[in-house]
């Protein structure tokens, strides 16, 4: 299902920029108008529910044709620890779709939970957690007799739905806090990949609210060992525990890393030097403009990155162009997007090579300081393991 386009909703203020715009109409994005950005520019003039209507008439209308949506029915983007008040709108145009066409139409449901390996980091990992899809045939005659009634109860299936691919935790610390803690203490005794790491961690955070809730002092013993080993772990240039006892696969490739650190350097440096200032001027940028908020930087980050990054190049062609010939600009603007990608993965090896080389160093020269560590990850694996079986 997910090897097709899929359309989306997204605030029709950033249809009014030409890059962003551009951006959201590449995914196949149809306008929403809120009533908080009445008389902004490109939002609605005091016209919102009927822009909105337009905009559902044209969802129903893609739905019956065979199309494909991803909607995000809390009508905002946040980074709070649970979901908030769902809006209707998810289940307005399902059903409405389904009654035009006579409730013929076989309109799924699929609720999607997504969970971010590191939220503002570009390029890391993302799981998307698929549930049990839907049909809604079975509300034909109570949305005949209530359509309002019956919109707010699938509204509510939405949410149960929901509540069960999405983590959630009563606050934000300890949110961010169980991934870490569920990555470090897989059972089995080995690393586990990020699927199988949301589903431990979905166990664990389940155990760890029963504990709060039962047993708070030994929920902060926990916190605090564990805070104590990342702390110790940090001192040692060591970001992840298993690097210092499980047979990684990725520490074969040790000599390949090294050797395409080495030979790409060249490429390297001048991708970072045309590229990284640009880059970095993005990430300010989003900082001193939006703040904390995480869920606008990432989105300011990416094309705050592609503007400055764009218009650095063309500077940077302009002036080789004047000092050296017109060819020699042409080509580095040309040469440009594969250096700042040579640059990237250049960056990302040489930080996987620190953790690789920072794991071996300290087994290799004080092994039993490492053997301390790894019997201190079992243990704090150990007891995690007996909340999760037996949360008291």
């Amino acid at each position: 299902g997910l090897r097709q386009n899929i359309s989306f909703l997204s605030k029709s203020t950033l249809f009014v920029y030409p890059l962003l715009g551009a951006l959201v109409k590449a995914f196949d994005a149809l306008p929403i108008y809120l009533r908080r950005e009445d008389g902004k520019w490109g939002g609605p003039k005091g016209d919102a529910r009927e822009r909105n209507e337009k905009t559902f008439a044209r969802c129903r209308k893609l739905l019956l044709d065979g199309g494909k949506m991803a909607l995000f029915p809390e009508g905002t983007t946040h980074s709070k620890p649970e979901l908030l008040p769902l809006k209707t709108g998810t289940a307005r145009i399902a059903l409405g779709a389904e009654a035009e066409a006579n409730w013929q139409a076989d309109v799924q449901i699929t609720p999607v939970g997504l969970w971010y390996e590191q939220k503002t980091r570009f390029r890391s990992s993302v799981l998307l957690v698929v549930g049990q899809a839907f049909s809604l045939k079975d509300y034909a005659a109570s949305y005949a007799a209530d359509p309002v009634q019956t919109i707010d109860s699938v509204t509510g299936r939405i949410k149960d739905s929901l509540d069960r691919v999405v983590l959630q935790a009563e606050n934000s610390d300890l949110l961010a806090a169980i991934p870490l803690l569920a990555a470090w203490t897989a059972p089995n005794g080995k690393s586990i990949s990020l699927a199988e790491e949301h589903q431990w961690t979905v166990k664990v955070l389940a155990a760890f609210k029963e504990l709060r809730r039962n047993n708070p002092e030994k929920l902060a013993a926990i916190a605090l060992r564990a805070q104590h080993l990342a702390a110790t772990l940090g001192r040692l240039g060591i970001s992840d525990p298993w690097a210092l006892e499980t047979p990684d696969p990725r520490r074969a490739k040790l000599a390949p890393l090294i050797t395409f650190t080495a030979l790409s350097f060249p490429f390297a440096a001048l991708g970072y030097v045309m590229s990284y200032l640009p880059y970095r001027l993005a990430g300010i940028s989003a900082n001193a403009i939006i703040g904390k908020n995480k869920t606008q930087v990432g989105t300011f980050k990416l094309v705050g990155g592609i503007l400055f990054t764009l218009i650095a190049w063309i500077l940077e062609a302009r002036f080789i162009a004047k000092k050296i010939g017109r060819k020699w600009g042409a080509l580095l603007f040309a040469a440009a997007l594969p250096l700042a990608y040579i640059s990237l993965l250049w960056g990302e090896d040489v930080i996987e090579l620190q953790r690789l080389i920072a794991g071996r160093w300290l087994t290799r020269t004080n092994r039993e300081l490492a053997d301390l560590l790894v019997a201190e990850r079992h243990a704090l694996a150990q007891e995690v393991l007996d909340v999760v079986e037996q949360p008291q």
